[in-house]
């Protein structure tokens, strides 16, 4: 076998790959640098955990307004609720009323009432002078002498006390005579006794 063998003589590659040396400024920067960054991270690291703090203590304070909020939005839903409530049961009791004002105002009563006015009117005069006659008492001196009775037509605005003081009777009298009560109308064109 044919060993090979080195020449001693040749120039043998013995190389050491080395690591170029460093220089001292890039070990001193860096060593800079680290303190820059243990310094900043010393600064940065409290006020981290004071804002984490911060926020939750406003996120909680955020939670107790927002919770707040919903108690006070469902008090608004409850009394929306109650108030819709009393608006349909007002808007029916509007309804059954004007049911009722309709019925009312259809009604034969309603104009019985319109037709009263004007005999309360009569009865009124009437009673005034029912209380003047029992105030003043006539006096009369002269005896009626037997006539032919006499005759008078109801004109537009008469009542009994007007006709009976024309012809010096009292109410009385003037209704006696002519089959009167006190709670019929007299019309107009209509013919009343007037003499005894």
């Amino acid at each position: 076998m044919d060993e090979v063998t080195a020449d001693k003589n040749a120039p043998v590659d013995n190389k050491i790959t080395e690591t170029p040396p460093t220089p001292k400024n890039r070990q001193s920067l860096t060593v800079k640098e680290t303190r820059i960054i243990h310094v900043v991270v010393a600064t940065l690291l409290p006020l981290l955990f004071l804002s984490t703090i911060y926020c939750i203590f406003t996120l909680y304070q955020l939670s107790n307004q927002f919770a707040e909020m919903i108690y006070y939005i469902g008090r608004i839903e409850n009394r929306t609720v109650s108030l819709e409530t009393k608006q349909t049961e007002f808007n029916g009791q509007l309804t059954q009323l004007d049911g009722k004002l309709t019925a009312i105002s259809n009604s034969p009563v309603l104009k019985d009432v319109e037709t009263l006015a004007p005999r309360v009117n009569l009865l009124e005069k009437q009673l005034e002078s029912i209380q003047l006659r029992q105030k003043v008492t006539p006096v009369r001196t002269k005896t009626v002498q037997a006539k032919k009775k006499q005759y008078y037509e109801i004109q537009e605005g008469d009542n009994l006390f007007r006709i009976s003081k024309k012809y010096g009777l009292s109410i009385d009298e003037l209704a006696s005579m002519n089959d009167l009560h006190e709670e019929e109308l007299i019309m107009v064109g209509q013919k009343l006794v007037v003499s005894k």
